[in-house]
């Protein structure tokens, strides 16, 4: 059965979705004087995620996109009564980024597959003008909208890559070009559209400058990142994802991913506003180790964008509780603070999903003046208690949720799609994968993105806990004066903040990826989450000695090979130790291999390509072009150190053989690197993330599944040894343990000890059966 390339399904439909439609591409023929004639690829909410917010209208249709032109005139291109020609503009993708628009009209061809990347023009290399693009699109504002007293239409763009001016029925909105991956913009357009008539809007999409160049001194078909992280490190000027620049796990992204790559909605609401996200906290009231009470607080800013003041209160329903917030006079023009609060008796609580159920409440808070409400907002939230720091025993980081200590099991997660193709349900699947492997945290990469609330939506749900970075990278800062704007970055972190800080999955702020932010960013950080969190630690940097997760003075993260099964047991895994002479008690990075099955092989390549797989040596390397662009990795280990785990089943003779041995190794491989950490729970290790658990894009390293969702055998080695009851065999000593990754005491079981021989058959008499009493959450019940 052939795959679909749509993002986000499961050729064999692993998580039950039904199918998709695919979405024909090509040039889109507009009739002149006519605005948009077609509608943008997107993906309509399903039931359990209609969490729009009251009064908000999503602008997901009728999209258009062309290349910047001299004298292009963005008054004359959004007046809805000029005359309008569709020549050079194609049907887009929004949200979505230039490349996604271009492949999915067939304009490029698909970089996910061979050697195509190499044929699409690199911003680096051929500038910016490439990708400054113009986004257009037809405007539906409500009849009513705005008549209601001194009501507001706002303009609410969530992400735009990487500068923007905004221009909408013949006027420029913006006084500034609008700047930053990762700040929301709200414009408000009030006076400038025309309610129950025709409005366009235009927007003109210019790339982060400087763009960087991936190639920094390589060969032309040197794979980025073979000798550089980011290329020549200028992405890391701008408040962006610097992975799109290229990296060793990760081609780069041709257009940076410019263009409006999150949502875009009018914001309908009355004359009080919600300046930013309200602020929503729990506290718990335990009675030993039960939750005997919660409150949860609700703390906002509004401003009364009105005339005349005005009474303001929040009215917060929490289930069947709706509570009203002290009413406050708020002067015109002016901001207030008001707040409110809700106590549930004997609450369902939040946990991850190993450890509890991951219980949500539904909530809504409404912005009411004289009984009508003005604005609203939608969350679900978790009543949980969350903290981490560093265990005495182990010296490593140690989380802790509800008062009980959580083994980390962990992935890390760079993006659900390098083009930033990014959807409610994609994010859904791929976070149900996670969840199903038994990995209970993702930690989002510092040199990718700021997650959606989709993403943490589905972490919610699931009971996944989050590690978010923010956007910096030793690579490309340290030492350096990126970001150009610590200001601008400050903002865009302050705006992160607020967006997802009412998500219970949030676990931990990180500065960056292996080193600290520079100058005085790191300790500005600190201050402002704080501020505007609070309920939640920060750390530097994902590898900082102070916080339990690196060694001082030394590069701590990897390794990134495969390695024997045994060395996950004996410690050798690591050179890195502690200072009673341990490994290294929690690591956010430690890599292997990542081949996926031979039908995805063949859907990425060529069948020449596909049917030349690798079979090399350390003399040999690197395989074929194909194999080598999509940065595959060996099964051996540099010169003798590891020998070649795939052909220990025999040399495979064709593609089918060496896939479906690959898938053996992978599974022993990602069974062991977390079946050692379990034999030493508590003692060595408080935990450890795999580097990388998601694909991101057609990648052949680092995985525990692939760009299809079809998931490889290290996915069912970690999903082994997370169960909820592992028995395992300690390959360092050939003790027998019971691993119990829960909170609670198991039921009393037999286990069954069978020996098998290399050729798969029993051997005689080593069968036994072995009565166990109940076993106790951790550590492990060793025999």
């Amino acid at each position: 059965m052939a795959k679909s390339a749509e993002v986000g399904m499961d050729r064999r439909s692993v998580l039950g979705a039904a199918g998709v439609l695919s979405v024909s591409a090509g040039l889109v023929a507009v009739s002149p004087g006519s605005g948009s004639t077609g509608a943008a690829a997107s993906s309509k909410p399903r039931p359990d995620d209609e969490w729009w917010e009251p009064r908000s209208v999503p602008v997901e249709e009728g999209w258009l996109a062309k290349r910047f032109s001299e004298g292009d005139d963005g008054e004359r291109l959004s007046d809805p009564e000029a005359h309008f020609s569709g020549d050079g503009w194609v049907r887009a993708r929004v949200p979505g980024t230039v490349l996604a628009t271009l492949t999915e009209r067939r304009l490029v061809p698909d970089p996910y597959f061979g050697l195509n990347n190499l044929k699409i023009p690199d911003a680096g290399e051929v500038g910016i003008g490439e990708y400054t693009y113009w986004f257009r699109a037809r405007l539906d504002v409500p009849r009513k909208a705005g008549s209601a007293g001194a009501g507001r239409i706002f303009l609410d763009l969530r992400g735009v890559n990487y500068t923007a001016d905004v221009y909408v029925n013949g006027l420029k909105i913006n006084n500034q070009p609008l700047a930053s991956m990762f700040l929301r913009h709200r414009l408000d357009i009030t006076n400038v559209v025309r309610p129950g008539r025709k409005n366009v809007l235009a927007v003109l999409v210019t790339p982060p400058d400087p763009p960087g160049d991936p190639r920094s001194g390589t060969g032309e078909f040197e794979p980025a990142g073979s000798s550089c992280q980011g290329g020549d490190e200028l992405i890391g000027r701008s408040v962006v994802n610097q992975v799109s620049a290229g990296w060793d796990f990760w081609q780069p992204v041709r257009d940076r991913n410019t263009g409006i790559w999150d949502k875009v909605s009018l914001r309908l609401t009355g004359p009080l506003v919600f300046e930013s996200d309200p602020h929503i906290t729990t506290t718990i009231t335990w009675q030993g180790q039960t939750a005997s009470q919660a409150t949860v607080a609700v703390t906002a800013t509004v401003r009364n964008t009105s005339s005349i003041a005005l009474p303001a209160q929040l009215r917060t329903r929490l289930g069947s509780r709706v509570v009203e917030g002290d009413t406050v006079l708020v002067g015109p023009g002016q901001p207030a603070t008001l707040t409110a609060s809700v106590t549930i008796p004997d609450p369902r609580l939040w946990w991850p999903h190993d450890y509890g159920t991951p219980h949500l409440y539904r909530a809504t808070i409404d912005l009411v003046s004289d009984d009508e409400t003005s604005q609203g907002y939608r969350a679900s939230i978790g009543i949980r208690e969350v903290s981490s720091a560093v265990d005495p025993v182990t010296q490593g980081r140690e989380f802790t949720v509800n008062r009980t200590r959580i083994f980390i099991r962990g992935g890390a997660w760079v993006a659900a799609d390098a083009l930033l193709r990014l959807s409610a349900q994609n994010y859904d699947d791929q976070v149900r994968l996670h969840q199903q492997a038994n990995l209970n945290l993702i930690r989002v990469w510092g040199g990718s993105i700021s997650e959606r609330p989709e993403f943490y939506q589905a972490c919610d749900k699931y009971g996944v806990l989050v590690w978010q970075e923010f956007w910096i990278t030793a690579d490309c800062n340290t030492g350096s004066d990126n970001p150009a704007d610590p200001q601008l970055f400050l903002d865009s972190a302050r705006d992160t903040v607020r967006m997802l800080r009412n998500h219970p999955s949030l676990c931990l702020w990180v500065g960056g990826n292996e080193g600290p932010p520079p100058g005085d960013l790191d300790n500005d950080l600190a201050t402002l989450i704080q501020t505007e969190d609070g309920t939640r630690p920060y750390v530097s940097f994902s590898t900082d000695p102070a916080a339990g997760l690196g060694t001082s003075g030394q590069f701590s993260d990897g390794p990134y090979g495969i390695l024997y099964p045994l060395q996950f047991f004996d410690g050798t895994w690591t050179v890195h130790q502690t200072s009673a002479g341990n490994p290294l008690p929690f690591t956010p990075e430690t890599g292997s291999v990542g081949t996926p099955v031979a039908e995805t092989i063949r859907e990425i390549m060529t069948k020449a390509d596909a049917e030349d797989f690798p079979q090399i040596t350390v003399g040999t390397w690197p395989p074929n072009q194909a194999w080598y662009y999509h940065l595959w990795i060996p099964f051996f280990n540099g010169d003798g150190s590891t020998k070649d785990q795939l052909v220990l089943y025999k040399q495979p003779a064709t593609l089918e053989e060496f896939c479906e041995q690959a898938q053996a190794a992978q599974y022993l491989q990602y069974k062991a690197m977390y079946e050692g950490r379990n034999a030493a729970m508590w003692t060595w290790y408080t935990g450890g993330i795999i580097w990388r658990s998601a694909p991101g894009w057609t990648g052949l390293r680092g995985q525990l599944y692939d760009w299809y969702l079809e998931q490889t055998g290290g996915y069912w080695g970690v999903r082994k040894a997370g169960e909820p009851l592992h028995p395992q065999l300690n390959l360092s000593n050939l003790d027998i343990a019971v691993v119990n990754n829960t909170r609670q005491t198991s039921e009393p079981a037999k286990l069954t000890i069978t020996v098998v021989g290399g050729g798969g058959g029993r051997r005689g008499g080593q069968h036994h059966t072995k009565t166990v009493g109940a076993a106790p959450p951790p550590p492990p019940l060793v025999f």
